[in-house]
């Protein structure tokens, strides 16, 4: 409960003085030391919230977060005790009532002291979150190679082509090398496959490229990349230049024709090659882009994206999902502008693109069992329900898509320790969710 002008405190000597003054003051016993105080005054609202409260024994006011001060109580034994509730519910009659949220279109209304309504939600504060072993076990991540390669016989090319969607390898060389200058030899699988040894090298040193066919050594030997990859630089910069994953055909019609069979190709190939374990993880990426921008020319990018987040936050974003076990990708889709993913599939069911998103990305395993989790682009509570509907369970951290969700009580809850929580429960068209926030170092609030 929120603290109030008036109310009798108590907080750690340390606190109140810092160790050197509380241990000249108190002793060996400082740490233990409890001061006794009046909150004077509250500065700020919501997460800044700060309590201004005067110490009697030692005639000092300091502000404190309601994590530091603990509510007195006069308990068996007049010592001053913590007051932390295992339930809290808030009322009307509140000093401090709920600030409506934005696009709400009703307000939290309390019922009998422990739930409260969200948008037609009914939510009931109870004791804490019981594990769910649930009924089938834990499964792990399984490579499927079928009878390709025996396990003995293995190399790193054989797990590369594992990964790589190799039935379109044939077509790569023969698109690559139809781009190529007239009298140009045509491409082979050996150069192709040289080309992205060369690409993979790149991200690996911060060499400029023409120094990496150097064969004079220096302090550090060369890197001679001619004699490790057998392949020149002019023809290595003419390959890269011409190397298309689409027929020229196929490039006029769609502007992401260029990589839309690659990224289709690779997640096929994951679907095919690799079986998840039970938890799955659906994020966001970029690829770094430094070319020309689609929106201003005919032959740049078709849609760039600027995430200041992001250690290098222009190119291409991509959503993804990935086997929690051994964070191998496992399904890629581009973000190819808003126009083009407001048509994608399940947009139109569920309204929200995050919902939508998560539910594309996990398509083949619907039905599994298997367990979401997401962060906030994706987490709502409608992204939870459609997982159940679907046959998934999801959890993820709730900051945005907030309807149906009470965000607002759980703004206002006082965590007065490091660690307290509080858990909400709803049933929403026949399924159970939890909501659920804990005071966490350096914020007020995670949920």
């Amino acid at each position: 409960m929120p603290f109030l002008v008036g109310d009798r405190v108590t907080c750690n000597a340390a606190k109140v003085l810092g160790n050197k003054h509380a241990k000249q003051r108190y002793g060996r016993l400082f740490k233990e030391k409890e001061l006794l105080g009046d909150v004077q005054r509250i500065d700020g609202k919501g997460r800044s919230v700060k309590y201004i409260v005067y110490f009697d024994e030692v005639a000092t006011s300091k502000a404190f977060s309601a994590r530091s001060i603990r509510r007195h109580s006069t308990a068996a034994g007049g010592n001053a005790e913590a007051s932390i509730p295992t339930a809290i519910s808030i009322s009307s009659s509140s000093p401090n009532p709920p600030v409506e949220e934005p696009h709400d279109q009703e307000s939290n209304d309390v019922g009998d002291g422990s739930s409260l309504s969200c948008h037609g939600v009914q939510w009931k504060v109870v004791d804490g979150i019981v594990e769910d072993w649930r009924s089938s076990p834990q499964f792990g991540t399984h490579i499927l190679w079928g009878n390709d390669v025996e396990e003995v016989h293995r190399t790193p090319l054989d797990y590369w082509k594992l990964s790589f969607p190799s039935q379109m390898l044939p077509d790569v060389i023969s698109w690559t090398s139809d781009q190529l200058p007239v009298g140009c030899p045509k491409a082979t699988e050996e150069e192709i496959l040289a080309v992205f040894g060369v690409l993979y090298s790149l991200t690996r040193t911060s060499e400029a490229r023409r120094d990496l066919w150097s064969t004079k050594d220096g302090l550090f030997p060369a890197p001679r990349f001619g004699e490790r990859y057998g392949l020149s630089r002019d023809r290595f910069e003419i390959l890269l230049r011409h190397l298309s994953f689409c027929s020229a055909l196929e490039a006029t019609g769609d502007k992401w024709a260029p990589v839309r069979r690659l990224v289709d190709g690779f997640n096929e190939r994951r679907i095919q090659k690799i079986f998840p374990g039970w938890q799955l993880c659906v994020d966001e990426s970029v690829s770094s882009w430094r070319g020309k921008d689609g929106d201003f020319c005919s032959d740049g990018m078709p849609h760039v994206t600027c995430i200041e987040r992001k250690p290098k936050g222009v190119g291409c974003e991509l959503k993804n999902c990935a086997d929690a076990d051994t964070k191998i990708i496992l399904q890629l889709e581009i973000q190819e502008g808003a126009s083009i993913m407001a048509n994608k599939e399940y947009v139109a069911e569920y309204k929200l693109a995050g919902t939508a998103q998560l539910l594309r990305l996990t398509k083949p395993w619907h039905g599994s069992g298997r367990a979401i989790s997401a962060d906030s682009a994706f987490a709502s509570v409608t992204t939870a329900i459609a997982c159940r509907k679907n046959g998934m369970h999801f959890t993820g951290l709730v900051k945005t898509a907030t309807r149906m969700y009470p965000k607002k009580y759980m703004d206002e809850v006082e965590f007065p320790e490091l660690g307290d929580d509080v858990t909400l429960e709803a049933n929403v068209e026949g399924h159970n969710i939890m909501a659920h926030a804990w005071g966490d170092k350096g914020s007020d609030l995670s949920h």
